[in-house]
């Protein structure tokens, strides 16, 4: 079946040229949706007598579930979804690995980090003199406590699937299908602080809203998931180090 990416402004099919139907978008988004209901109701359900025998391990497997259980069945999801639009993540997304992509996903994760660390240590800060009582991610404190190889799983879950799924769904899916229906700015604004608030912590929303825009800015100079995707893998990289150290209250999601 041949490809129907039409071509962008650079006269290349791909990442910037490739139109989303909509009723294939909704289907990708009540799956997930769906997928996220029964995997909640699941982990509640199998891991309930686990919980009184070793709460840690429990936490531990717990967190993994809720992450590969959600992030493998997402990626499946979206492999389908282009697949039923006739194109493959290297021309349906712009998954090229090249110098360009490295260079720029490097210089946003360094840019990122210099930017978003600072604002949430802030908020922090500024929460807790207002009287609260700011608490890190729930992922972020069982790491601080984790046994190494159980950190390093979480790592890659973090680094790896976590960076190219998230990338794909919310900048190669949502902000991209709303671009082309004519609304680049709401696209822009909306799924940045979706991209936010699916991260569920308070502290952290303004930081990855912010982080959320320039990914999507990223995606629209570069025509490139890849770029997008090793700056957020840096990003959380970055992260994931702090949290295992103790050095701050955040891990980079």
């Amino acid at each position: 079946m041949e490809p129907k990416a039409l071509q962008d402004g650079t006269g290349n099919t791909g990442a910037g040229g490739q139109r989303w139907r909509a009723e294939e978008v909704a289907r990708l988004v009540l799956g997930l949706i769906a997928c996220m209901v029964l995997l909640g109701a699941g982990i509640e359900a199998g891991f309930r007598g686990m919980t009184a025998r070793d709460e840690s391990a429990a936490r531990f497997w717990k967190l993994f579930a809720g992450l590969a259980g959600f992030q493998v069945p997402g990626l499946i999801m979206i492999h389908v979804f282009l697949r039923r639009h006739g194109v493959g993540w290297r021309d349906g997304m712009g998954f090229r690995l090249g110098r360009r992509a490295v260079l720029w996903g490097v210089a946003l994760a360094a840019a990122s980090v210099l930017v978003t660390y600072p604002l949430e240590a802030g908020i922090m800060e500024l929460i807790q003199r207002m009287g609260g009582d700011p608490k890190p991610q729930a992922s972020v404190e069982f790491l601080r406590l984790a046994r190494p190889w159980q950190q390093a799983v979480l790592g890659i879950l973090a680094v790896g699937s976590a960076a190219v799924f998230e990338e794909a769904f919310f900048r190669g899916v949502l902000y991209k299908v709303f671009r082309d229906a004519g609304h680049r700015r709401w696209s822009w604004l909306g799924t940045s602080l979706l991209f936010g608030l699916a991260h569920g912590h308070g502290p952290t929303l303004v930081p990855l809203t912010l982080l959320g825009g320039a990914l999507a800015w990223t995606y629209e100079r570069t025509r490139s998931l890849m770029a997008c995707s090793i700056a957020h893998a840096g990003f959380n990289l970055v992260g994931w180090v702090v949290a295992i150290s103790g050095w701050d209250h955040g891990l980079g999601r």
